[in-house]
């Protein structure tokens, strides 16, 4: 009896301390709630995929604003250098319910992702929604009053264009329709607005489209305005004759159609698979014919679009890495062509000019799409670019050992350039910088890997050395450049010995340049200072031109992923939703701003490219990430820990890899059980699989495996290996 109450009482003290350890991991279930938006407005550009036609909408709390150009990057004819269109045209919308204008209550992609646009407007007993949709001929803008209360009301929805144009309504008091074309700043027969039904009543203004409803008590109705792209009057009838909900229908069918050949992911968290979608749509979004005829990514969709070698090849390591592969190589395509007849491959008459970045960059994409893809073919016709451009480092090299005296930080770097970035020496902007020699260097070595997989012996030991020297002068200059902190730590500055200028890019030492190893001294050291300012939102300060402030996209790069290298993979997961949180509830992130919420400070291009595609390669990779050392592939590797609570499940559908396609589920059944299953029909076998697994609490007696079929199981702490032997691998792990 006494032995029973002693058992009974140890079960009771180990069912409050499972109940204890279940509250503890809930309590750090992080949320996604935008909690560090930037100040209004909210930005979202809409349009088809790909498409030159785009549409800017900026929220606010009580209206919204339609912008756009008439210009794109077909009329660029300089492919490659930063031309900004501007926004010219801007139409203001406002809702008024009898004589009170309206609030806004809710503004959002349409289902949480898509490049479409939500907004609703209301009083107490009055709602006005706005959709917005783009089309192949157009922008769809449909909206739809209810009344709820037991009076009649009038809605009225001003459109005021702010711009030099007429109403041909209230130029014309007989003419039928209310349609908008320019006075003098367009062409005079370009359709900007249209109503595609007959007026009704008269305009406000000359430069103004009303929409009146008269609504009965507890009614509702419908009504559309129509931005065609590029319509004239000769168009109207045409217009007019347009099915344009029919348009809307097939413009939301087409985003759905295109994401929904990315793989599946099954998340504990709909916001973070919404976030992903949303990044991907927009890396479609900024995507566009250039000048020269070929498809370009972007860098933003105002400020910054235009095409260059940094935000355009990121957008094709995501895409890659998602199974686009055509628009990846597009992408890459672009950026490829521009090289000197020198070999200077660091696009010396477009935007990133002297930032010798530029050909490492280019360099590692044509590397990460082979190993996708296994394209020998697109290896070998990028090789002579590749071998021009380590020749013509090498000079360039030697030009500094000849300049500097060796016991200098700078001997035998690459020479003074443009850091970007925020990157200064002192308050110069042009010096030598760090982050560019690593990803230089980075390209060096991928140039030498090249030669060897497409056994160009005869080239190949040229290559490798001229990658061998830059190492080695980088390592020699950091045995000198570096700062040296006075509890004896070190870290590494974006210029040799000075701690001017951001931080941006010294990461990139550790991962992907691999300069540094990631338990070094100098990579723990520099890490550390990267991470030792955070802001109360949680992300790392300083690491772009504003001082005090956050690039926010930056967190997700280079440094989530070094922190994962170094066994921090919690820090790597808490910006996911950090980064999120710093954005918009459009899903839409400034480059730079400064980290309070609602910072009315910001800087650069208000939707700009690096965001979306840190999210989505980041969330591809916490789930399923190939590992270069020893050719094996990661699952759930850097996941928030909340997601393996009890009830959860986590998994893929077709993830495409560099060893084929992959799909797995994994359920946390019970406090002490979890299943997992792995489909490799598609996959090379060859390549063993790393199940991380990021429970939420300590394991009390360790784990073990029970029931596996199709694989060799060995369990090391937290972490499954298991070498493959079927299609399909099933099992139970005992926590």
């Amino acid at each position: 009896m006494i032995k029973y109450k002693m058992m009974k009482k140890i079960f009771s003290l180990q069912l409050m301390l499972a109940v204890v350890l279940s509250v503890s991991a809930q309590q750090h279930k992080t949320q996604v709630d935008f909690g560090y938006s930037f100040a209004e407005p909210y930005r979202l550009t809409i349009c088809m995929p790909n498409s030159s036609n785009k549409t800017i909408l900026e929220s606010f709390s009580d209206h919204f604003m339609v912008r756009w150009t008439y210009l794109s990057c077909k009329d660029d004819k300089e492919p490659g250098v930063l031309i900004q269109h501007g926004l010219p045209w801007k139409v203001n919308f406002r809702a008024q319910v009898d004589t009170t204008y309206m609030k806004g209550r809710h503004w959002s992609r349409i289902d949480d992702w898509i490049p479409a646009f939500d907004y609703e407007w209301f009083t107490d007993n009055v709602s006005v929604k706005a959709k917005i949709v783009a089309s192949d001929k157009g922008d769809v803008l449909i909206f739809t009053a209810t009344n709820n209360d037991n009076a009649p009301h009038k809605i009225n929805i001003d459109a005021s264009v702010w711009n030099n144009v007429v109403n041909m309504k209230w130029l014309d008091r007989d003419y039928p329709y209310s349609v908008i074309t320019p006075v003098a700043t367009e062409r005079g027969d370009r359709l900007v607005l249209l109503d595609p039904e007959p007026a009704k009543e008269m305009p406000n203004g000359l430069s103004h489209i009303n929409i009146v409803f008269d609504l009965a008590p507890n009614a509702s109705d419908s009504h559309m305005l129509v931005r065609p792209y590029n319509a004239f009057k000769v168009d109207l009838q045409q217009m007019f004759a347009t099915d344009w909900k029919t348009e809307a229908e097939k413009g939301i069918s087409t985003w759905k159609e295109l994401i929904g050949k990315a793989p599946v992911l099954i998340l504990p968290d709909a916001k973070i698979n919404n976030a992903f979608k949303a990044c991907l749509s927009d890396i479609f979004v900024m995507r566009e014919e250039q000048g020269d005829g070929k498809m370009g990514g972007l860098d933003g969709t105002d400020l910054y679009r235009s095409s260059n070698s940094f935000e355009p090849n990121f957008q094709a390591m995501s895409l890659c890495r998602l199974g686009y592969y055509k628009e990846a190589k597009e992408n890459i395509m672009f950026s490829l062509q521009f090289q000197d007849k020198d070999g200077d491959w660091n696009d010396p008459e477009q935007w990133t000019r002297l930032m010798w970045a530029s050909s490492g960059y280019k360099s590692y994409y044509i590397k990460q799409y082979y190993l996708q893809t296994h394209d020998t073919t697109f290896l070998r016709e990028q090789f002579p670019r590749m071998l021009a451009s380590s020749r013509w480092s090498w000079k360039q090299r030697e030009r500094t050992k000849r300049q500097n005296n060796p016991d200098t930080p700078e001997w035998g770097l690459m020479p003074r350039g443009m850091g970007d970035c925020g990157l200064k020496d002192g308050d110069d902007l042009i010096g030598v910088f760090y982050p560019h020699n690593f990803l230089h260097c980075m390209g060096l070595e991928v140039n030498a890997w090249a030669a060897k997989e497409l056994g160009r012996n005869d080239v190949y030991k040229e290559l490798y050395d001229n990658y061998k020297d830059l190492y080695d002068c980088i390592n020699k200059s950091l045995k000198v450049g570096v700062i040296h902190e006075a509890d004896g730590t070190e870290w590494i500055p974006g210029t040799p010995n000075k701690t001017s200028g951001s931080r941006w890019g010294v990461a990139e030492a550790v991962y992907p340049a691999n300069i540094i190893d990631k338990n070094s001294p100098l990579a723990i050291g520099t890490m550390k200072r990267l991470q030792n300012d955070i802001s109360e939102g949680g992300l790392p300060l300083n690491l772009g031109w504003m001082k005090g402030g956050l690039w926010v996209a930056i967190a997700l790069d280079a440094m989530a992923y070094v922190d994962i290298l170094q066994g921090n993979a919690d820090q790597a997961a808490s910006y996911l939703y950090a980064v999120i949180n710093h954005g918009t509830p459009l899903y839409s992130w400034c480059e730079e701003r400064l980290p309070e919420k609602g910072a009315t400070v910001t800087s650069g291009d208000r939707q700009h490219a690096w965001t979306p595609i840190c999210i989505t390669r980041f969330v591809r990779d916490m789930l399923v990430m190939e590992d270069e050392d020893d050719n094996s592939l990661w699952l759930t590797r850097a996941v928030p820990r909340w997601w393996y609570s009890v009830g959860e499940k986590i998994g893929v559908k077709e993830m495409t890899t560099a060893f084929g396609k992959v799909s797995y589920n994994i359920e946390r059944t019970k406090a002490d059980k979890l299943r997992f299953s792995i489909s490799l029909k598609d996959y090379d076998k060859t390549h063993p699989i790393k199940l991380q697994l990021r429970l939420p609490e300590k394991t009390k007696g360790g784990i073990s495996t029970s029931a596996v079929k199709g694989a060799k199981v060995k369990v090391e702490k937290d972490c499954l290996t298991i070498v493959p032997k079927s299609d399909l691998i099933t099992g139970t792990v005992n926590l």
